[in-house]
């Protein structure tokens, strides 16, 4: 009798706990764990290499050592060819690491030419010896610039994956691929069952680019991404999608396994509705696979004196890598020097960046993607001022930016369209990130508003701008100069990042406010929980995931 009175306590004890445990947690992650996809808190659980559901390798392949190439340590002598003479032969090899020993290697030195690296295959590592002052320093000695006419922000990194599949003088679009098959049945939000007119020739692995477009003039697809925010004359990249017939939804997504003739089975279900009357569609988007970048400082002659848009090599002309057109690939362990940009992904997928350090000069962007989706940017150590903090543009989602440390002030850069060919950035987290100011994405006047739906701000601590005697959370450029723009002047430029969620987003110091109040709200325009409220909150992306794997 008594044993069985220890086991009743224990368990009522335990349901106590269990019970405690779930009132810390805020009402929009109760609902989550209790309705999953019926919840508007996207899942993003899948972001990272391997959704998050393996380790990145430490690979044992066949080694390729750079100085059997040709390329010596220390010599100050041009090693871009010998570099990648040492990468082809490992292409040819259907795979390998590239091996650098400790010391400098110079690459893209002739200053009347661009000598990139080009990492134009699957299953390639690039293994340094280390990313500190013993390790192996990648030092460029010139600018990479494009010219003003051929896309001068998608100017080549020193290492750059994925040029032999598209090129850096636009942006990748569905339209750049025949269309494999038409949607048969609507795929709807939180199903990943795709019924599809054929299935003949796709298989696990694939990556299908599934796309919407707009069928009327006045852009019945663009309404349904971006209700009920009215547009700006100048917001031309909105207003002109249903007359130009534009794809604005466009998204990347692994197939898991094809069922039948008629249906595939995808890696993850849908964050929205899509509905074939936009014109539903997929098409095969070809990408390279298991790329890994490790182990290296990058050092270039980049002399400083950044200034915003002063000059295109300013802005574009110094970047470090570039993850282009590439699933399932990681970069780690680097520490990056005097670039004004940093990392960037573009039209990628599964990609995993961490252990990273930015720092010296001041500059244009630290981590930044632009068309990708499910990546996870983590652990990141930003000690350089950059105009952009961590940034998302175009049709990009899914996407975890946690764990990041910022020794300036710095905004959220959200960034708008990215082209008109696309919709903004969507369902992205942002998580344990220091010293942010506000949201105040950037953005050209055609492409903004800055985000759309329910993109997450989870338990982070902003500075704010000061408005009147208000501390304001979010900041839009085009909103905030009505003489500049022939516009009115608004207090409510949280509608230019549509349906937010914000959780938990506090300040020691001062009371928040967002539209000039600080209560919490839930309607068309926005998701606001604990605004001023340090509510110690679990990280969102590990309580997901641990979730989805039932850890």
């Amino acid at each position: 009798m008594r044993n069985l009175f220890i086991l009743f306590t224990l368990i009522i004890l335990g349901s106590s706990c269990q019970n405690s445990e779930q009132d810390k947690q805020p009402k929009i992650l109760q609902d989550f764990i209790q309705n999953g996809s019926k919840s508007i808190l996207p899942d993003f659980s899948y972001a990272g290499y391997e959704y998050g559901e393996k380790e990145i390798p430490n690979s044992d392949a066949i080694v390729f050592d750079v100085s059997e190439y040709g390329a010596i340590p220390n010599d100050n002598i041009d090693d871009t060819k010998s570099i990648q003479a040492a990468i082809d032969a490992a292409g040819a090899n259907q795979g390998g690491i590239v091996f650098f020993p400790p010391g400098t290697f110079h690459v893209n030195m002739d200053t009347t030419k661009l000598d990139i690296i080009r990492i134009n295959y699957s299953n390639i590592v690039m293994r340094g010896s280390g990313s500190n002052s013993t390790g192996t320093t990648i030092f460029s000695g010139s600018a990479t610039t494009q010219a003003a006419n051929n896309s001068p922000w998608l100017s080549p990194f020193v290492f750059h994956t994925g040029l032999n599949l598209f090129g850096t003088d636009r942006f990748y679009s569905i339209d750049e691929e025949p269309v494999f098959a038409q949607l048969t049945a609507d795929l709807l939000k939180g199903e990943a069952i795709l019924q599809l007119e054929k299935t003949d020739g796709l298989k696990s692995g694939n990556i299908l680019l599934i796309a919407m477009s707009n069928t009327t003039d006045d852009g019945d697809l663009m309404k349904n991404l971006m209700d009920p925010l009215e547009y700006d004359p100048f917001q031309t990249s909105y207003i002109n999608a249903g007359r130009d017939r534009k794809s604005s939804f466009q998204w990347s997504v692994e197939i898991d396994k094809v069922i039948n003739n008629k249906e595939v089975l995808l890696k993850q279900p849908s964050r929205r509705d899509i509905k074939t009357k936009f014109n539903a569609r997929v098409a095969i988007m070809p990408m390279l696979r298991n790329i890994g970048i490790e182990n290296f400082r990058f050092d270039c002659a980049y002399k400083g004196g950044y200034g915003h848009h002063k000059t295109r090599e300013h802005d574009y002309g110094w970047g470090a890598i570039c993850m282009h057109r590439v699933s399932h690939a990681w970069v780690r362990n680097i520490d990056i020097n005097n670039y004004t940009q940093n990392t960037h992904l573009v039209n990628s997928r599964n990609v995993t960046i961490s252990n990273i350090s930015m720092s010296g000069l001041n500059g244009h962007y630290g981590p930044k993607m632009y068309h990708s989706n499910d990546n996870l940017v983590q652990d990141i150590t930003i000690n350089a001022l950059y105009t952009h903090g961590p940034g998302l543009e175009g049709a990009s989602f899914g996407n975890v930016y946690r764990n990041i440390q910022l020794a300036h002030p710095s905004p959220i850069d959200l960034h708008g369209i990215g082209g008109p060919d696309f919709c903004p950035p969507m369902y992205n987290l942002y998580e344990n990130i220091s010293n942010l100011t506000k949201l105040g994405g950037g953005g050209a006047t055609t492409n903004i508003p800055h985000a759309g739906e329910y993109n997450t701000f989870w338990g982070l601590q902003l500075a704010s701008f000061n408005d009147d005697d208000f501390n304001e959370l979010f900041y839009s450029w085009i909103w905030r100069d009505a003489k500049r723009f022939n516009n009115e002047f608004h207090i409510d430029c949280h509608k230019q990042y549509l349906r937010s969620i914000m959780v938990g987003i506090h300040n020691p110091n001062k009371e928040l406010s967002i539209e000039h109040k600080t209560e919490d709200r839930n309607d068309e325009w926005i998701y606001v929980e604990g605004l001023n409220q340090n509510m110690n909150l679990p990280s969102l992306y590990e309580t997901q995931l641990k979730l989805r794997l039932n850890k």
